[in-house]
């Protein structure tokens, strides 16, 4: 299958409760230890914004090399939470302002038999046509200014590529790596 077909193929839907179990083990082949949510921070995360946790699914009857599935498979997600600041802090990875108007991710999480073949990518720029289409259907005091999330260095072309912008090391001390904030302004 070419990459296109394998692109098309993917459907977008917002994580449900019955899927975190999934996303933990994305999350958990994902990142180090040291760096993962834990099981109870991603049911948390998909508790209080359901509508910002989404998932990139295989259909049912995709077929490749790699597997056949008899049920819709999830290999990769976006989830966040909103806050106020306009960067990620240690207080936006921990809690959810429901009037924050800085969309801040937390995590993108492919499963690794799907890496390098443009999921991240595709499933960033669903989430981030979602999110505008959202906020422009809101009312100006809900509306969403930015998206923010913070990444080690050597994602740093990735996030560009769908339109964010570095904006220097990151404040915030999450594991043994650096950190860089980078934003998507509305």
């Amino acid at each position: 299958m070419d990459s296109k077909s394998f692109l098309d193929s993917l459907i977008f839907e917002y994580v449900g409760a019955s899927d975190i179990k999934r996303a933990f083990q994305l999350e958990s082949e994902g990142y180090p230890p040291e760096e993962s949510a834990t099981l109870e921070k991603l049911a948390y995360r998909q508790n209080v914004a359901p509508t910002l946790f989404l998932g990139a699914y295989l259909p049912s009857n995709f077929s490749d090399s790699h597997s056949t599935l008899s049920e819709r498979q999830l290999i990769g997600f976006v989830v966040s939470t909103l806050a106020n600041a306009s960067t990620i802090t240690e207080e936006s990875m921990s809690h959810h302002n429901p009037v924050g108007k800085t969309v801040c991710i937390h995590s993108v999480c492919v499963d690794k038999l799907y890496r390098r073949r443009g999921v991240a990518t595709c499933m960033l720029n669903e989430y981030i046509k979602r999110l505008r289409n959202e906020s422009q259907n809101k009312d100006m005091n809900l509306k969403y200014e930015r998206v923010a999330l913070m990444c080690h260095e050597n994602l740093i072309p990735l996030y560009q590529k769908v339109g964010f912008i570095l904006k220097g090391e990151s404040q915030v001390v999450h594991g043994n790596e650096k950190w860089f904030d980078l934003t998507f302004e509305f």
